[in-house]
């Protein structure tokens, strides 16, 4: 009886610390904001290698924490870190140094902490489409003016949604962009 309370304790422990896993499609092009996550120590970052370039995910030497995954080349090649330490590490692909971005380790994050420090949107000022991604699947958006009028909105499908800004006119607009029950405002300029 005792070592079958001991296993349920240890399986509720490990329930309750459950930590998250981060993907990145690390590919040539990637914006560096979402190559750049905010994660809990214990969490996992998973660089899926999207497209067929040789290439690397190497911490820089002033970093927490040390990794290298080595050159890798083709599609769905991944290299997976589990940071253990608070604190940033910077890190470039060795093949390609433009393709870089950094990880911030922080003790405890809410979910909806998470969702707001991990939501990237580019570019702003925007032209034609605006790119947001998160860590979490974007259900919807709405576009609203500086008049709070809603002017547009959307389903997302993704962690990474394409939003059609081409026929607005130029100004601010609040875009609201919403995950399961999380949700948040974002101000972008239309050129």
């Amino acid at each position: 009886m005792k070592k079958i309370t001991l296993l349920l304790c240890f399986i509720t422990m490990n329930i309750l610390t459950a930590q998250n896993v981060v993907e990145i499609a690390w590919g040539q092009g990637i914006n560096e904001s979402v190559a750049s996550p905010t994660i809990e120590v214990g969490d996992t970052v998973l660089w899926i290698w999207a497209d067929a370039s040789q290439k690397s995910v190497a911490s820089l030497s002033n970093g927490t924490e040390t990794f290298d995954s080595g050159t890798l080349k083709g599609v769905n090649n991944d290299f997976s870190y589990t940071f253990s330490k608070t604190g940033v590490t910077e890190y470039q692909n060795d093949s390609d140094p433009s393709m870089h971005g950094k990880v911030t380790v922080v003790g405890k994050l809410s979910i909806e902490e998470k969702f707001v420090k991990n939501l990237n949107f580019y570019p702003n000022p925007v032209k034609n489409e605006l790119t947001i991604s998160s860590i979490f699947k974007i259900d919807s958006y709405q576009i609203y003016n500086v008049l709070g009028t809603l002017v547009t909105e959307g389903k997302g499908t993704s962690n990474i949604t394409q939003v059609d800004m081409s026929r607005l006119n130029s100004g601010l607009y609040f875009v609201k962009v919403t995950s399961r029950n999380m949700q948040t405002t974002l101000k972008i300029a239309k050129r």
